[in-house]
């Protein structure tokens, strides 16, 4: 099975993210890019606190969404470092995970806020 990579992609003040963690460095095996996205859903643990008023549930770590991470596979050579094509399918690598700038909780400053706690 091909590697992928997930990018973010989107500003860190983008309201999108929700309050989610951003992943830099997320590498998943799958069969296809989209396929990798739904195992990240699926795997890597998420910090969405739940709905802000009158919201429908939305991806969970955000990893389905085109507009917060691009999805590219792996070059062969980095492949081979993480295993390579052979192995199970699901999460190879969960990257390291940041927060998000703006908090649709508690703005800009909540934000801030909870960084430093």
């Amino acid at each position: 099975m091909p590697l992928w990579r997930f990018n973010p992609v989107a500003d860190p003040r983008d309201s999108r993210w929700q309050d989610r963690q951003i992943r830099d460095g997320l590498v998943v095996r799958a069969p296809s890019a989209a396929l990798a996205r739904i195992y990240a859903d699926r795997e890597v643990p998420s910090s969405v606190h739940g709905a802000v008023g009158n919201e429908t549930c939305s991806f969970r770590g955000g990893f389905a969404d085109a507009n917060l991470y691009w999805v590219q596979r792996v070059p062969a050579e980095e492949a081979k470092q993480l295993g390579g094509d052979s192995g199970p399918d699901g999460v190879v690598r969960e990257g390291t995970a940041r927060e998000t700038e703006l908090s649709v909780y508690y703005g800009e400053a909540g934000a801030r806020r909870r960084e430093r706690t």
